[in-house]
């Protein structure tokens, strides 16, 4: 069920994004849903770069109409630039599945 979709940051700047979810034309219920959107330098890394959750509040969701947030404060997307990878994934239970992944691009900055 995994999405691939592209992301770009610009460095030491205020990144958010927010998608909505949905099964066929009906909004996906997030009611019980935890979730978790992890950028690392590369698949299989075991060094992460940025983490958001609903428990570190870089993440929040809208439960009834399916409405995932994203959003990274400028005090600390102040990383190098480059190509990055992620995922993005929603637990119920025992149950995980990635809604979205893939390049996480961070591209420089004069002022920062």
């Amino acid at each position: 069920m995994s999405a691939t979709f592209n992301l770009t940051l610009e460095q030491a700047t205020t990144f958010n994004f927010q998608f909505q979810i949905k099964n066929d034309s009906t909004p996906w219920n997030l009611t019980g849903y935890t979730g978790t959107m992890t950028v690392r330098p590369f698949t299989g890394s075991t060094s992460t770069t940025l983490t958001a959750t609903l428990a570190n509040g870089y993440m929040t969701f809208d439960v009834l109409v399916g409405r995932v947030t994203v959003n990274f404060p400028a005090t600390i997307t102040d990383i190098t630039p480059g190509r990055y990878v992620y995922d993005l994934v929603l637990t119920s239970g025992v149950t995980v599945t990635r809604i979205l992944e893939g390049q996480f691009t961070v591209t420089p900055g004069v002022t920062v």
